[in-house]
């Protein structure tokens, strides 16, 4: 009886609905569309304070390099985030990135622009890297480069 009861709880966990089942990460495909609707998922997720979709799309050893040479894990990205919770930031107009595609990875480049608290505008090139698992992308690596002042 005991076992029975275990298969019982056991199959209802597995029928239970996974917190990554996300419109944002439905429908996925090998192409570069797909990694610009991630991007902007992600970002959005992250101005929001959206930690579950950020631990759905990002693996769990992502590392990122930031512009000051730092570099982060994810539970330092996850608490990043997680201070957005509640500000109702505004959603910018995102930019548009290149995306490159081969075989099971990819990768979204391109610049950003921030006003920094001195009021000086910075740009740094950025880069995240995808891999192709279990029928979906995820995110494993970004970067964050400045962009030289002429």
């Amino acid at each position: 009886m005991a076992c029975l009861a275990g298969l019982a709880v056991a199959s209802a966990h597995a029928q239970a609905p996974s917190t990554c089942d996300r419109p944002e990460l439905q429908g996925q495909k090998r192409d570069p569309a797909t990694i610009q609707r991630l991007e902007r998922a992600w970002s959005v997720a992250y101005l929001k304070g959206d930690t579950v979709l950020e631990a759905c799309l990002l693996l769990p050893g992502f590392t990122e390099i930031l512009g000051d040479g730092r570099t982060m894990r994810l539970n330092g990205e996850l608490a990043l985030a997680r201070s957005n919770q509640g500000k109702h930031l505004p959603i910018p107009g995102l930019p548009a990135e290149r995306v490159l595609l081969q075989g099971d990875a990819a990768v979204a480049f391109g610049t950003t622009a921030s006003k920094a608290s001195d009021g000086q505008v910075h740009r740094q090139w950025f880069a995240d890297y995808y891999v192709w698992d279990h029928d979906a992308w995820h995110v494993y690596f970004a970067q964050q480069t400045p962009v030289a002042s002429p």
